[in-house]
């Protein structure tokens, strides 16, 4: 066994990466040295009541991040499980019923508050790394209170009320939205100041011709919008604050649900279609982070400016009243058509990108059929089509902005008018005018405002009600303990007369298969394409529930297992390799967080990578992905999945078509590995190729969804090749 001092790891790893060896090898001090918040993990884990906290805590680490901080932190013990509330308080007036706390001191002190008594509190310090008694003083800092929001035995996990997930969410910054609501409805209090001041000067300084008054209003003016440039800074900070929370958590959410998601839900659909879908959440955010939120801010005191308007001229208040109910009909009017309209150049957009994504996905295959003329125009139509239909909406939406200004203009004529009449009678001042005019446009522009944004609204709405038709859906993942637990897996698989079919209008994929795998044997199962040789190697993952029929792993129903739990029983290689963005070493721990780094060298020798790691300049740590300069070859990348699989150390081991992108020494290279794996741990393998059969114990033929013939592979060869 090589030493672990020569793995060849680079020496600055990142901070997930250190959290991460460190809690495997259990080595507290390594953590407490990162950072005083990576330093209060361990212990607040503790004192919160979780034991077993291996597996989930490194899945649940920050990744490219080069510190851990309090916001990390928090994060972290969210995942888990763990919500958490600030308060500004002291120590001293904190209740015992409430710990263990988080403390935040105002000098720096960053303390995990375990016990309470009268006069004393026992804390661990994590700037100091050590734990100790103190007397209670008036220490005063940011208190972080938790809750465990974890099921138990006793509650067991449902679906949220899917009908109002993104209200419940909401409700989450009520606290927020008030002080909001309270900083606009003292912003439309100060507005008042500007009309008010100009009426003033023109009634009773310029009017009267005495100056003495106006240093003390210009002041008071001064003064007033001093305050108002404060509160819009504070209320645009808020606002921001506020979207950039919701666009987390809706981002956040949506990718956990939809990884959660049984993939006959998600795998059928194209990749275009479902980052379209995600696409479609960020208008929930730009109604938060645009200008839309200061208007529905503004709109409950549109009502309040009108009866501003009543008080100052009287019956001139009619005129905005009028023009609420002209946008409220324009709206209705406008709606459909430009609705309509708007969905079709959204439904164009999407074909365009879909046929850019085809473009560059076959572009080589496109230029082996020299079809590259054919498809330009293809691409030339779709794309006319997707201008066309952006025209036509852009066009609608420039006429629907001209006439929401000409009512505006409409209306300040009419209030003039009026307005001019009333000073000519006497009833008002010149004054009092200039005030109601200025009054006027507080009054329009948020009508204005919404009537031009009733289509993103419309979007918004049916964004919230994909989200929470999203939420509603049954995930896979139900908690973090498995159904039934199992923890000696022998490894036999029993299909009894299963069918299968991937959706209610296709073809039977399985039709009443039966199958039976002993321990450790090795099958391998043959057929044409289509025969259902893959979907096999699905149900038995869990990737798929049979519709008919039972599939059982040492005798039970492996509808009794929790999916998540029952995939980590069993090593999967499917038959395109994926690697993903990380290190080779992220990659190899994917399947198996608390792998150590002796374990990772042992899989990759295993899989024979080990020596053409050990060439790379940085090793195991050599990134994977678009950004990285090391061009892997396939059979390298295939030497990875393979050891990714074998570093789990399943009882049962799933393989895919394991040689379709090996040359003829990586594949001798795998009849080796096979060879040695052989009786160790089941086997259940998918390949056409006779070396590869030849290594099982018995070989399943299928055709059309059925087993045609079980027996050895002197039997069933000779019927493949009759076959063909």
């Amino acid at each position: 066994m090589q030493d672990t001092a020569n793995i060849p790891f680079v020496d600055e790893l990142p901070v997930s990466e250190k959290l991460g060896n460190a809690i495997r090898a259990g080595r507290l001090d390594e953590i407490e040295e990162i950072s005083p918040f990576a330093a209060c993990i361990v212990p607040l884990l503790n004192a919160l009541g979780w034991r077993t906290y291996q597996r989930e805590l490194i899945e649940a680490l920050p990744h490219y991040v080069d510190q851990i901080d309090l916001v990390d932190l928090r994060n972290l013990l969210v995942t888990l499980g763990y919500e958490s509330d600030e308060s500004n308080t002291s120590i001293d007036k904190l209740s015992d019923d409430l710990l263990p706390a988080l403390f935040v001191g105002e000098q720096g002190e960053v303390w995990v508050l375990l016990e309470k008594t009268a006069d004393k509190v026992f804390l661990f310090d994590a700037v100091k790394k050590d734990s100790r008694e103190l007397s209670i003083e008036h220490y005063k800092g940011k208190v972080y209170l938790f809750t465990d929001t974890r099921p138990t035995h006793a509650l067991p996990v449902s679906n949220q009320n899917a009908e109002s997930w993104f209200g419940d969410t909401v409700s989450h910054f009520r606290k927020l939205i008030k002080h909001l609501l309270a900083m606009t409805f003292i912003l439309n209090i100060i507005a008042l100041a500007v009309p008010l001041f100009i009426m003033v000067v023109y009634d009773n300084v310029i009017g009267a011709r005495s100056l003495s008054s106006l240093p003390y209003l210009i002041g008071g003016l001064s003064i007033a919008l001093g305050v108002e440039l404060v509160l819009r800074t504070l209320r645009s900070k808020t606002i921001g604050m506020v979207a950039g929370r919701l666009d987390y958590i809706i981002g956040v959410e949506t990718v956990k649900k939809l990884l959660h998601l049984p993939p006959q839900l998600t795998e059928r659909a194209s990749v275009s279609s479902q980052l379209s879908r995600l696409k479609q959440f960020e208008s929930v955010r730009d109604l938060f982070s645009g200008s839309a939120a200061s208007l529905f801010l503004e709109l409950p005191f549109v009502l309040f400016f009108i009866f501003v308007l009543w008080l100052l001229a009287g019956e001139i208040a009619y005129v905005p009243l009028i023009m609420v109910v002209v946008y409220i009909v324009l709206s209705v009017v406008w709606y459909p058509g430009l609705s309509k309209d708007l969905k079709y150049a959204g439904q164009a957009r999407t074909a365009r990108q879909r046929l850019l994504m085809d473009t560059f996905s076959g572009l080589r295959e496109l230029k082996a059929l020299g079809a590259e003329g054919a498809w330009k125009e293809i691409f030339r139509e779709v794309s006319g089509q997707a201008m066309l239909a952006s025209y036509k909406t852009s066009m609608k939406h420039s006429v629907i902005n001209s006439v929401s200004q000409s009512l505006m203009s409409l209306a300040g004529i009419a209030v003039l008018t009026i307005g001019t009449l009333k000073v000519m009678n006497g009833e008002i001042t010149i004054g009092i005018l200039i005030a109601v005019m200025a009054l006027l446009w507080r009054v329009l522009s948020p009508l204005q405002g919404i009537c031009l944004s009733v289509l993103q609204i419309d979007q918004v709405a049916q964004s919230i009600k994909q989200l929470n038709q999203l939420m509603k859906l049954n995930s896979e993942t139900v908690g973090n303990k498995t159904e039934l637990l199992m923890p000696n897996i022998k490894g036999q698989v029993r299909f009894d007369r299963v069918s299968f079919r991937y959706g209610p209008k296709s073809d039977a994929a399985l039709l009443g298969v039966s199958i039976d795998v002993a321990p450790n044997e090795f099958i391998s199962i043959v057929g044409e394409n289509g025969s259902g040789k893959s979907t096999i190697l699905k149900l038995i993952a869990g990737m798929y529930r049979a519709q008919s029929g039972v599939l059982a792993i040492d005798g039970t129903d492996v509808r009794q297992f929790n999916a998540a739990d029952l995939r980590r029983l069993i090593a999967y290689v499917p038959q395109k390799p994926t690697l993903f963005r990380g290190t080779i070493a992220q990659n190899l721990r994917l399947t198996n967080p608390l792998a150590t780094d002796e374990e990772i060298m042992e899989a990759a020798r295993a899989a024979d990578i080990l020596d053409s790691i050990e060439r790379m300049p940085k090793g195991f740590d050599t990134l994977v992905g678009e950004t990285s300069s090391v061009k892997f070859s396939a059979s390298l990348i295939h030497g990875i999945c393979l050891a990714r699989a074998y570093i789990r150390q399943a009882p049962i081991l799933l393989l895919d078509e394991p040689s379709d992108s090996l040359d003829m020494v990586s594949d001798r290279r795998l009849i080796k590995q096979l060879t040695e794996r052989k009786g160790k741990q089941t086997i259940i393998m998918v390949s056409h190729r006779p070396s590869h059969i030849e290594l099982a114990d018995k070989v399943v033929l299928l055709s059309q969804g059925m087993v045609k013939l079980v027996g050895t592979p002197q039997e069933v060869l000779p019927a493949i090749y009759g076959a063909k």
